[in-house]
C-alpha cells in the first residue's frame, strides 16, 4: 500500500483513481439497479399474466360445465395464442380432450392429448397425465400395441403406480395373465396411490387368482393353530334335456358344488376330505300327471372307500 506524506497527496491519488475507474463504477451501479428493476418488473408481469390466464381458464371450465362448448373452444384458443407457455393452456386442452371424448370425437381427443405430450418442458407432470389418458383411450379402442408404445419403458416415481396398473390392464387385454399379475403387484408396491385406488388395484390382482405353484395340493402351509389353507373348486354343470313326445320329463338340471378342505388336527390325524353334492332335479309334469320336482341333498366323507359313496347315493 502506498504511503502519503501529506493530505494533498491523498486527495490527488483519489482523484486519479476516480478518473481511471469512476465510469466503470458508475456503469456497474446503473446496471445493478436496472437488473433489479427488470427482475421485479418481470415478476410482476408474470404474476399478472398468470392471473389473466387463470381467469380465462376458469371461464373455460364454466363454459364446459354449462354445455357451452363453442365458447369453451374460443376461450381455449385465446389461452393457446396469448398464454401458450402457461400451465393453464395445457389444462384447458386436457379438459377439451375429455369433452371431445364425451361427444364421441375420439380423433380430436387423441390429437389434443398428443399436443400436450409434445409440449414437455416445465409441465412434465401434465405430460404424463396426457400420456396415461391417451394410452387408456387406445386400450378402450383395443389398440393394444399403440397403448404399449406409450407406457413401456416409462419410469417416474410419481406415476409409477399408474403406469404399472395400465401395463397390467394392457397385458390382461392381451391374455397375458402372469404379466398382468406382476404389473399389478408392482403397482401395489408404489407410494403414489390413494387408499381407494390401492384397494381397486388389489381387487384386480386378486381377481387373477394365484400362480399355478400355489394351487398344487399340499403346497398350502399350515397355520400356527394347525389348520391348513382351504382350496376350493367349483364346477357348475347345467344340462337341459328337451322332453320327447313320449312323455319324458322336460328339464333336468344338475349342479355340483365341490369344496375340498384339507384339515389336520393338532394331534396329527390324516386330512379329511369333504365333498358336498347337491343334486336338484326338476321334472316337469307330463300330461299324465307326474310329480314336478324332486330334491335330494347328500353329504358324504370321501375318506371312506368309493363303494361307500356309491351305496349311500343308491340308498
Amino acid at each position: 500500500m502506498a504511503t502519503y506524506e501529506t493530505e494533498e497527496e491523498q486527495v490527488e491519488a483519489i482523484k486519479k483513481w476516480w478518473k481511471e475507474n469512476g465510469i466503470s463504477v458508475f456503469t456497474g451501479i446503473l446496471l445493478g439497479v436496472a437488473l433489479l428493476g427488470g427482475w421485479r418488473w418481470w415478476q410482476t408481469h408474470s404474476d399478472q399474466q398468470a392471473q389473466l390466464a387463470s381467469g380465462i381458464y376458469e371461464q373455460v371450465l364454466f363454459s364446459l360445465e354449462n354445455k357451452q362448448v363453442k365458447q369453451a373452444h374460443d376461450l381455449a384458443g385465446q389461452l393457446l395464442s396469448d398464454y401458450s407457455g402457461s400451465p393453464y393452456a395445457v389444462l384447458a386442452v386436457l379438459n377439451l380432450a375429455r369433452q371431445d371424448l364425451d361427444d364421441g370425437d375420439i380423433d380430436s381427443s387423441h390429437a389434443r392429448l398428443q399436443w400436450v405430450i409434445d409440449q414437455n418442458g416445465d409441465i412434465n407432470e401434465l405430460t404424463h397425465i396426457a400420456r396415461l389418458r391417451k394410452a387408456r383411450l387406445f386400450l378402450s379402442q383395443e389398440k393394444l400395441s399403440e397403448a404399449n408404445a406409450l407406457i413401456e419403458g416409462i419410469s417416474i416415481s410419481k406415476f409409477k403406480g399408474a403406469y404399472a396398473e395400465l401395463r397390467g390392464d394392457v397385458a390382461l387385454a392381451q391374455g397375458q395373465i402372469d404379466a398382468a399379475r406382476t404389473a399389478y403387484i408392482e403397482a401395489l408396491g408404489s407410494h403414489d396411490l390413494s387408499p381407494q385406488h390401492h384397494d381397486w388395484i388389489q381387487l384386480k390382482r386378486d381377481n387373477l387368482g394365484f400362480e399355478k405353484e400355489a394351487r398344487i395340493e399340499g403346497s398350502a402351509p399350515f397355520s400356527t393353530i394347525g389348520h391348513p389353507n382351504t382350496m376350493q373348486e367349483t364346477v357348475l354343470t347345467e344340462t337341459s334335456v328337451q322332453a320327447s313326445a313320449m312323455g319324458h320329463p322336460s328339464t333336468t338340471q344338475e349342479t355340483v358344488l365341490t369344496e375340498t378342505s384339507a384339515q389336520a388336527s393338532a394331534i396329527g390325524h390324516p386330512s379329511t376330505m369333504q365333498e358336498t353334492i347337491l343334486i336338484e332335479t326338476s321334472v316337469q309334469a307330463s300330461a299324465m300327471g307326474h310329480p314336478s320336482t324332486t330334491q335330494e341333498m347328500i353329504l358324504t366323507v370321501p375318506a371312506e372307500p368309493v363303494e361307500s359313496l356309491s351305496s349311500t347315493v343308491a340308498h
